[in-house]
């Protein structure tokens, strides 16, 4: 019986980036790294600026949680890379094949009243999810690709009930961006609420941010004049804020955001920004779901629009011809079928422009290299028995019943949100679902979601500041023999300074 042997290692990637003269002949060495039939090597050819568009989606794609907000973002830029990448057709079915998969997984977000929540099967609505994930389901309608029944017309009810609920507030962080963003969705849904537009529009302390986006649901509703008004009076020195968190958002994102304004509006400085986003995606910079989508939606938007330069080159594999590209896209991208070890790419541009290259390769670190880190969270574990006697796991009997305290704490002095905690169990340990045991009530302290699958617990939580919090797993020790116990995770999803890993250790299931 052949069985699939997991290394739940995330997928590392490794950019390569140059560029290529005119009529310029290059070749490149590079080499595969991680456990063997997990490597993979992609080239990504453009007449624009690097933007590492492959390695940034991979990200997208490969991202392991699922929230409302996650789905989307590894879906949205998907839609325009058929119109801006030249890609093989076997890709394109990928592509298509991902984008119907998004679009069933979102319609099962929606709730009772239209909205959308940030985690599957709760009943609250998440604000900006439901805009964002409707943005998405409105573009890939206008593409072609079928929603689900009555999800349109639920949806839209809800964000008209929303528009003309909202009131603007002094307060809350953001909550005009979030109003504007809803705005705009539904002057791209083709219904526009000018009452509400102009509503926001003379709240005297509408934020940069906002200004940026009313001003393209004016545009988008017809209204170019008032949509130039709005956008004079924003500027591009986007600054940091609080509220950017409440929005899943970042300083990049925002920009992202200007831009697709720009690029409606027809503002020159559009170019100067999508340089500079390019530059950013293209840097070792880490970005979240949220801002990694964005920034490659708007550079797809950006492309798609103006267009680019065509690309005629041809490249060889370890010396043996791999393919000739003659395109009218800006942008192309193949896969390479490398070989373990050692492989080489020679690129010869054959047209009188610059192309610029990235080689990703990727592969999955083999179990017990994993580094461990520590930023922003501290993290510890202990295990214990029935009586709540710390114990020593590395070596148990068969059918031993024990719990694992994971105790999380913030170091910092201010609140931190969305942290996703991962515990990987080994495969002679078995998780004791007492979900709906009276066990249950005490198992889990106070996580927004807990998912939990066959070899892992995922617990999803805020803490505030100086806050630590405490989660207790019931396990079983199962089945005989050696097994490797992975190393804990825990990671603010859209704020990098919180992150932490640890290392594993092996552990023995005994008679």
């Amino acid at each position: 019986v052949e069985i699939d042997v997991v290394n739940p290692n995330p997928i590392s990637i490794k950019n390569n980036i140059f560029e290529l003269a005119a009529n310029e002949t290059k070749t490149v060495a590079f080499e595969t790294f991680g456990i063997s039939g997990s490597n993979f090597a992609e080239i990504e050819f453009s007449t624009l600026p690097s933007m590492d568009f492959t390695g940034r989606l991979q990200y997208l794609i490969q991202y392991p949680h699922g929230c409302v907000e996650q789905i989307t973002s590894g879906v949205f830029p998907q839609l325009f890379i058929s119109e801006i990448f030249d890609v093989s057709l076997q890709q394109k079915q990928k592509i298509t094949e991902n984008i119907k998969k998004g679009i069933e997984k979102i319609g099962d977000f929606q709730t009772s009243n239209g909205g959308l929540s940030y985690w599957m099967g709760q009943n609250s609505t998440n604000d900006w999810g439901s805009s964002y994930a409707g943005h998405f389901m409105i573009e890939a309608e206008k593409k072609g690709y079928v929603l689900p029944l009555t999800f349109m017309t639920n949806w839209l009810n809800y964000q008209k009930q929303a528009a003309r609920n909202w009131r603007p507030s002094y307060k809350s962080y953001n909550s005009d961006l979030a109003q504007a963003y809803r705005l705009y969705t539904l002057a791209l849904a083709g219904y526009p609420d000018l009452s509400s537009m102009n509503r926001l529009r003379e709240f005297s302390e509408l934020s940069n941010n906002a200004k940026w986006r009313l001003a393209a649901a004016y545009a988008l509703a017809g209204q170019k004049e008032a949509a130039t008004k709005i956008s004079n009076t924003a500027n591009i020195n986007f600054e940091s804020s609080k509220g950017d968190y409440y929005t899943y958002g970042s300083v990049d994102r925002n920009r992202a955001m200007a831009m697709e304004t720009m690029l409606l509006t027809g503002n020159n400085e559009a170019k100067e920004l999508a340089k500079y986003i390019a530059k950013r995606l293209s840097s070792n910079s880490w970005m979240s779901t949220q801002t990694t989508a964005y920034s490659l939606l708007a550079m797809a938007k950006m492309v798609e629009i103006n267009g680019g330069k065509s690309i005629k080159l041809s490249y060889t594999l370890n010396t043996e011809k791999a393919g000739n590209i003659d395109s009218k896209f800006a942008i192309a991208q193949r896969n390479l079928g490398i070989v373990k070890g050692e492989n080489s790419v020679t690129i010869t541009n054959n047209q009188a422009n610059v192309v610029f290259i990235n080689v990703s390769t990727g592969g999955i670190l083999p179990i017990g290299q994993e580094i461990s880190e520590k930023r922003g969270l501290g993290v510890s574990i202990v295990y214990k028995d029935s009586q709540g006697n710390v114990i020593n796991i590395s070596k148990l009997t068969q059918g031993t019943e024990f719990e694992a305290h994971v105790t999380i704490s913030n170091l910092k002095q201010e609140e931190v949100r969305d942290i996703a905690l991962t515990q990987i169990f080994p495969s002679g340990w078995e998780i004791v679902n007492t979900r709906f045991t009276d066990f249950g009530n005490t198992a889990i302290e106070s996580a927004n979601f807990t998912d939990i699958k066959d070899d892992r617990i995922n617990f999803y939580f805020d803490l505030n500041k100086s806050q630590s919090k405490t989660f207790k797993t019931l396990l079983n020790a199962s089945y005989l023999g050696n097994y490797y116990l992975y190393g804990l995770q825990a990671e603010a999803m859209y704020d990098n300074a919180y992150f932490t890993r640890t290392k594993g250790q092996w552990i023995e299931v005994v008679n």
